[in-house]
């Protein structure tokens, strides 16, 4: 009788996960369209460990606001490996004006969010048709 309560659980997992994904993908389309555009260099690269024995690599980002502060952020997005972001590179970058601690490289991280959107998306269809299959 109860048995499609578990794949609604997979169901609202994934409705989270999607959310978390649109949230973020939502983010930068507003940075990309209403975001001052800026170019800069990367500093240096913060590393992390990711609990696992790997490491995140995050570029700092340094560059001079339109109002003529100097700012360096550390960008959301990390990878397990170097890439192009070594200490030097320069770089395109879009910022809040209102906040420019909220900035995002162009070309950078944002199929994190649209992978989040999909995998969610997955779990939604599949948790509620199984829900369906099981309630019938």
């Amino acid at each position: 009788m109860t048995g499609w309560l578990f794949p609604l659980g997979f169901a609202v997992v994934g409705a989270v996960v999607f959310g978390i994904g649109f949230a973020g993908l939502w983010r930068s389309l507003a940075l990309w369209r209403d975001g001052v555009r800026a170019s800069g260099q990367v500093v240096r690269l913060e590393t992390t460990h990711n609990g696992q024995g790997g490491r995140i690599h995050r570029p700092v980002v340094g560059w001079v606001t339109d109002d003529g502060r100097h700012m360096e952020v550390e960008s959301t997005y990390g990878r397990s490996w170097v890439g192009r972001f070594r200490p030097g590179t320069p770089v395109r970058l879009r910022y809040d004006p209102r906040r420019p601690e909220r900035m995002r490289i162009d070309g950078y991280g944002h199929g994190v969010q649209v992978v989040f959107m999909l995998v969610g998306a997955a779990f939604m269809a599949g948790g509620i048709s199984v829900a369906v299959r099981l309630a019938a």
